[in-house]
């Protein structure tokens, strides 16, 4: 797995051996930031449940101003690391070492995001992470998009604004405007 384009382009990721994850595909990660077009650049981006990086670190590698990793898995973390010291990008990465779920609130609280991708391993949590992010984003009346990965037929119950189909893979879109 590489990174697509900017600054890391072609760079070499990392995957963690014996970690159960699914890293977002290339054609999946070109198709996300095709549609997010230049949205991305100077964005405070985050990447949930993140895995090896590789959606952050092309966020980073395309103009983002800063992302946060939010893992838990030990594994993922250390290959997370050595991709963000490999493409050079750790400068403007955070990495949140916990469970989505938990760490959430405390990070957006902190400093709310503009681009949030996640991609949840259990429909369960696809859920209940996408209605708490949904709530926070009102709450300090953030504009954001959240993407939401998943397979087809495990979506979330809450309709999106737009979706993309890929093969078996679905990235949801939703769009919560902030107040004026």
């Amino acid at each position: 797995m590489r990174v697509i384009a900017g600054s890391a382009k072609s760079r070499k990721l990392v995957v963690p051996k014996g970690a159960e994850i699914r890293p977002t595909g290339d054609m999946v990660r070109e198709a996300l930031f095709s549609s997010l077009a230049h949205r991305a650049i100077d964005a405070r981006f985050g990447d949930l449940y993140a895995g090896s990086g590789s959606v952050g670190i092309e966020a980073l590698s395309r103009g983002a101003a800063h992302c946060v990793f939010i893992e838990k898995n030990p594994r993922c973390l250390e290959a997370l690391q050595t991709n963000l010291v490999n493409t050079a990008v750790a400068e403007r990465a955070e990495i949140v070492r916990g469970d989505c779920l938990k760490m959430i609130a405390s990070v957006w609280r902190r400093q709310p995001l503009d681009i949030v991708f996640m991609d949840p391993p259990y429909r369960e949590s696809t859920e209940e992470l996408l209605q708490l992010l949904l709530r926070l984003a009102r709450e300090t009346g953030q504009s954001c998009l959240i993407v939401v990965q998943c397979e087809r037929g495990m979506e979330p119950s809450v309709p999106p604004d737009r979706e993309k189909r890929y093969g078996g893979t679905v990235l949801l879109y939703y769009e919560v405007a902030g107040s004026a």
